[in-house]
């Protein structure tokens, strides 16, 4: 659920002295699971073997612990176990042992020196790409609140795209993607102005949160919950990354509006756990009834992110019968009383395929999510929703550009799946939803997100155009 949207964490190496894959995400191994977009995903990295000056590492969190890791793979000398395990949370060194990331910046140094060519990052989380010879990467990483390391990805830069400058270009694009996709374009209270695609159901991965949001809503409004109310984080609720909750110790509390914020910004998914059970299961799917979705009961139970996360990664017994539920209500809520507690193991996570043929995800249409958006934003001008519009707009995704004077944005992915879904406003014109929805059988043609979420950047562009 970080700000990653790779979906293979093991990418065939770009070069043959990398021997192995020299992707690695740590604590966040399956982040794009359920994660939420945050860089530009119009913003190519530069190519392998192109000249370009050195970029300075801010001194934040981040920053200087990317500019140890930069440091250890221009290194002659291998990183030693005691470094990484303290340089490294206790999570992410569980994941991939300390003779793991040893020998994962043994195979980075195989293709040293390394020079930092961009930065894009705040106090927690950053992208780095950075040059080789032979190779360029973007490397991701994220930090705990103790400053430790807990995700560290790197994959290879997004491929340079060409922007669509007519509706006619974007319909061009969208029908030839290597993937099933639909683009969407619905004045809110209005007319849909462009659909492209399949307008049916389709998997959305995080974006699922702009109904745990709601709910959360309508229990302030009840009276059974406010913003300040203090949720516990504990085993029951501690989910895989995206986010930043996991981290916390058994009895560990953040109030309603910290986890609604981290919920949405960075799709944490401890923290939409920990709202769920706050809110009940029922009342989320209430909610989901209530910003009108068409078809609430194809999301019925309604997954929490540990259970999506052990249909996708854990038994594949439980999969199968969950795909084979369909329609029966009761025996996917029996199946749900089977999860373990904890998470999964995600020792195969990387040859996972894709599971949202059944039904392992959360589903809408283009329609559902622009009532959805129509809906919080209804909320926003009441009193229990007054934080609302902020929340939304805390992590616009894409850059939009001056036209657009605000947007909300939730975006999500799983293997084999990629959303997004803003809610934008500019002067003299009524608001707009614009949503992309992307789902394949083969999760290497969703690998890079920029090539599907772009389509928004240019829809908006050509509505705003002179």
């Amino acid at each position: 659920m970080t700000a990653s949207f790779d979906t293979s964490p093991d990418r065939p190496s770009a070069t043959s002295r990398l021997r192995r894959p020299a992707a690695l995400a740590l604590a966040a191994l399956t982040t794009a699971a359920l994660a939420a977009c945050s860089a530009d995903a119009t913003a190519p990295g530069p190519p392998a073997g192109a000249s370009a000056s050195a970029v300075a590492i801010p001194d934040t969190a981040v920053g200087a612990q990317a500019q140890w890791v930069i440091d250890e793979i221009n290194a002659d000398e291998p990183t030693t176990t005691d470094e990484i395990e303290t340089r490294f949370a206790p999570a992410a060194v569980a994941e991939l042992s300390a003779a793991g990331l040893q020998d994962v910046f043994a195979q980075m140094q195989g293709a040293a020196p390394w020079t930092p060519i961009a930065y894009d990052g705040a106090q927690t989380q950053a992208r780095v790409t950075i040059e080789s010879a032979q190779v360029t990467y973007d490397m991701s990483i994220s930090v705990s609140a103790d400053d430790q390391i807990e995700m560290l990805l790197f994959a290879p830069p997004e491929p340079e795209r060409t922007p669509a400058a007519s509706w006619d270009e974007l319909r061009e694009q969208v029908e030839s993607a290597p993937f099933e996709a639909s683009v969407q374009v619905t004045e809110v209270g209005g007319e849909t102005l462009q659909s492209i695609g399949d307008p049916a159901a389709a998997p959305i991965g995080s974006v699922f949160k702009l109904w745990v949001l709601g709910a959360v809503v309508e229990a302030v409004a009840a009276g059974r919950m406010t913003w300040d109310d203090e949720l516990t984080i504990d085993a029951q609720v501690r989910s895989l990354p995206s986010g930043e909750l996991q981290n916390l110790p058994d009895g560990a509390t953040v109030t309603v509006r910290e986890a609604a914020e981290k919920m949405i910004a960075i799709s944490d998914n401890t923290g939409t756990d920990a709202l769920i059970r706050a809110v009940g299961r029922d009342a989320v799917e209430t909610a989901m009834t209530a910003m009108g979705h068409s078809e609430p009961e194809r999301n019925t139970p309604f997954l929490a992110t540990r259970e999506m996360f052990w249909l996708l990664f854990g038994d594949d017994d439980l999969r199968a019968l969950w795909g084979g539920a369909a329609g029966d209500v009761d025996a996917r809520r029996a199946l749900l009383e089977r999860i373990p507690a904890g998470v999964p193991d995600l020792a195969g996570a990387a040859a996972t395929q894709p599971a949202w043929r059944d039904g392992v995800d959360w589903f809408a249409t283009a329609d559902d999510l622009v009532a959805a958006h129509a809906a919080l934003q209804d909320y926003a001008a009441t009193d229990a929703g007054a934080p609302v519009r902020d929340i939304l707009s805390a992590n616009p995704g894409l850059d939009f550009g001056d036209a657009w004077t605000y947007v909300g944005f939730k975006g999500g992915s799983s293997v084999g799946v990629l959303a997004g879904s803003w809610y934008l406003e500019r002067d003299g014109a009524a608001p707009v939803v614009v949503t992309v929805l992307a789902r394949s059988d083969d999760p290497q043609t969703l690998a890079s997100p920029g090539a599907a979420l772009g389509w928004a950047q240019d829809a908006a562009a050509i509505l705003a155009a002179p």
